[in-house]
């Protein structure tokens, strides 16, 4: 008897040439396609799909669950893939650098919070092999190498820097210590500022920006101590916020990972921690995969490109009629007042920045602490940890 066909445009090929030689020429969206043209399809291109979906937090493609993950979704199918890591299968970010990690440690160094918390309750437990249950332990601290382990109570986030995170802080603080003496001594005559602070401006954004073509291999991708000193620096000027803002929180704001851009996306003050973010634009905005900072109004007839993101509610601000002043919409596109370029509004913002961070860290804690205790238990009574009475 004959061995059955595998169905689709593809059949006739062996597996090997669509492994290595059509799969990593083709798209996104054909992965899609092929993985609804047959079972084997959907298998092998599992992972390739599964990378894409994790560092963008890409949605599920669902109107009525708009906190769902596409990557989850894959992971209930694969859960084998959550530790998958190939050096020869690297995924670029929306700012082009290479992430060498596997799924799982993509979801830790974006900060996705609520991905783990969903890979704690409906993956692992789909993970029967005690081998592959180690390598959460192993993946975490290649992921955050300084992190003690098991996690300590009063998780911070500079527990989970690499020494690429450490200098990067350090050197931005530096910075933003120049640009504010700057601004502060600059007169901008005609609203614009000397060639010696666009110029410490310019090599302020070059130490968060990401750069492409990097690779990186640990520690946070973009660490919310970055948005804290931008935001402190804001609150200290004695005036040109407008300048700071568009120059430096803006682009600082489009650096971020998607999963925290969807949070800011809806404003900080709306978001439910424990349900975590929309994945899905706002119906009135529309943006490239992972990068749902960079907004345009669909709706306006004038195709004005939004001027700035508040990440404390999720206005949007736009070049006004009137000079010196900002038109701020909602994610309804209804105009809610002008704001003046010069107001320090963003000041009383940077508050969110430490909350939004502290109860990241402490649902981490919350997440993996426990986790960990358990396992020791087990270790150290039974060493029977599915069989555990207190799991």
């Amino acid at each position: 008897m004959s061995a059955p066909r595998t169905e689709g445009p593809l059949s006739n090929l062996p597996k090997a040439i669509r492994e290595e030689v059509i799969y990593p020429c083709s798209p996104l969206s054909v992965f899609g396609l092929l993985a609804l043209t047959s079972k084997q399809y959907e298998a092998e291109t599992a992972f390739l799909r599964l990378l894409p979906a994790a560092i963008h937090a890409a949605p599920v493609d669902v109107k009525e669950d708009a906190r769902a993950l596409a990557s989850i979704a894959i992971l209930k199918k694969h859960p084998e893939l959550l530790f998958e890591k190939k050096k020869n299968k690297m995924i670029k970010d929306h700012a082009g650098r290479e992430i060498f990690a596997s799924p799982y440690q993509i979801f830790l160094g974006t900060g996705d919070i609520w991905a783990l918390k969903q890979i704690q309750q409906d993956i692992l437990p789909l993970i029967k092999d005690e081998k592959e249950q180690a390598k959460m332990e192993t993946q975490f601290k290649e992921q955050f190498p300084h992190c003690p382990w098991p996690l300590p109570e009063g998780l911070s986030e500079e527990m989970l820097y690499d020494d690429r995170n450490r200098q990067q802080i350090e050197e931005i603080k530096k910075q933003l210590a120049t640009v504010k003496k700057l601004i502060d001594v600059d007169p901008f005559i005609n609203n614009e500022p000397l060639n010696m602070t666009k110029e410490a401006v310019e090599a302020l954004c070059k130490l968060f920006q990401p750069t492409p073509g990097e690779v990186i291999r640990s520690g946070l991708h973009f660490p919310l101590a970055i948005m804290k000193e931008i935001y402190k620096t804001y609150d200290a000027l004695q005036g040109h916020w407008s300048f700071l803002s568009l120059n430096v929180i803006k682009p600082a704001l489009g650096a971020s990972s998607a999963a925290d851009g969807q949070c800011y996306q809806y404003g900080l003050s709306n978001l439910d921690m424990e349900k975590g973010p929309s994945r899905r634009c706002d119906s009135s905005y529309k943006h490239p995969l992972g990068q749902p900072l960079n907004l345009k109004l669909v709706n306006d007839k004038t195709v004005r490109v939004a001027r700035l993101v508040d990440p404390y509610d999720g206005y949007v601000l736009f070049d006004s009629s009137s000079h010196g002043y900002f038109d701020w919409y909602n994610s309804a596109a209804v105009l809610g007042r002008r704001v003046p370029l010069w107001a320090g509004w963003l000041g009383a913002r940077r508050v969110f920045w430490k909350t939004y961070g502290e109860q990241k860290q402490k649902l981490m804690e919350l997440l993996w602490r426990p986790h960990e205790e358990k396992k020791i238990h087990c270790r150290n009574e039974h060493n029977r940890l599915r069989r555990c009475v207190i799991l």
